[in-house]
């Protein structure tokens, strides 16, 4: 893993300014989540990153180092794609060996190293099968082994998570969440859910006609009084709430009269946990995670 830091970027296309003098930093092993409206120069600030664009201003350091002229599989950043971009035609584990045989690594090396990922993503088993034999969470998961098996240093999130129901998202965020923090690394991903962005991350950083409007932890930007993020945040983070249990022995906490289901591994009665509200205009849904992701 490694600290990244993003030096003045700028970047037009046609003529319009795209990235603005785009400056921020992620210290190692923290994971960012990167948010505003459509056309505000996420998807533009990722490849700049990965470096599949060349930009007309600005550095990318890494750990101090500047690779913003180092080719794309020189660089250590690895990423996942909204559509995982599996190859069909592959089982499981030549999906998940690509990247390491693309490199030239030995066939012994690349199989332990297949089935030491598969473990991690809890995959195992299932090697053999074809993408298409897999849910759409799985493939999500097979999608993140790839991109771990090359030990990246740093790793990006393309919308990696838009293609799954809003049942299986959920599920899914916390999983891979928890096998990131794993293997501790430096991660950003890219979202137009801002639920999805606030669950998943340690610190959220907003953009607006490519330029930070504010970064820091989901309550602060939330709470941050520029028009912008009052009228674009959508959401309101309340307190800490205690985890309790209801007169079936079910963990739960409660929030505006409702009880809340807690579904955590490790997560006990007494356990503090961050809940999150979303108000509709007649209805309102909560969500909530572990204190421990901060």
């Amino acid at each position: 893993m490694a600290s990244l830091e993003v030096q003045h970027l700028r970047k037009s296309f046609g003529g319009r300014d795209i990235l603005r003098d785009v400056s921020f930093q992620v210290a190692s092993g923290d994971i960012l989540s990167v948010i505003g409206p459509s056309g505000c120069g996420k998807t533009t600030l990722f490849r700049g990153i990965l470096g599949e664009i060349p930009l007309d201003g600005g550095r990318i350091l890494l750990d101090g180092k500047d690779v913003t002229e180092i080719p794309v599989q020189k660089r250590g950043v690895g990423i996942v794609y909204q559509n995982y971009a599996l190859f069909p035609h592959l089982t499981i584990g030549e999906n998940v060996g690509y990247g390491l045989r693309a490199r030239g690594t030995s066939k012994p090396a690349t199989l332990d190293r297949v089935r030491a990922m598969l473990d991690l993503v809890q995959l195992s088993g299932k090697e053999d099968r074809h993408p298409h034999a897999l849910s759409g969470g799985e493939r999500q998961r097979v999608a993140l082994a790839r991109a771990l098996a090359v030990e990246p240093r740093v790793l990006l999130l393309d919308e990696a998570f838009a293609a799954l129901d809003a049942t299986t998202r959920s599920e899914v965020v916390q999983e891979v969440r928890n096998i990131i923090r794993r293997v501790d690394l430096t991660t950003l991903l890219i979202t137009h859910d801002q639920e999805e962005a606030f669950l998943f991350s340690r610190h959220v950083l907003v953009l607006n006609e490519g330029r930070v409007v504010t970064k820091g932890s989901p309550e602060e930007v939330m709470a941050h009084e520029h028009p912008f993020i009052r009228d674009f945040v959508k959401m309101i983070m309340l307190a800490r709430r205690r985890v309790t249990t209801d007169a079936d022995g079910e963990s739960i906490v409660e929030m505006e009269g409702q009880k809340i289901p807690v579904n955590f591994p490790g997560i006990a009665p007494g356990d503090e946990v961050h809940v999150m509200i979303k108000k509709g205009k007649k209805t309102a849904s909560f969500e909530v995670w572990p204190h421990d992701k901060r």
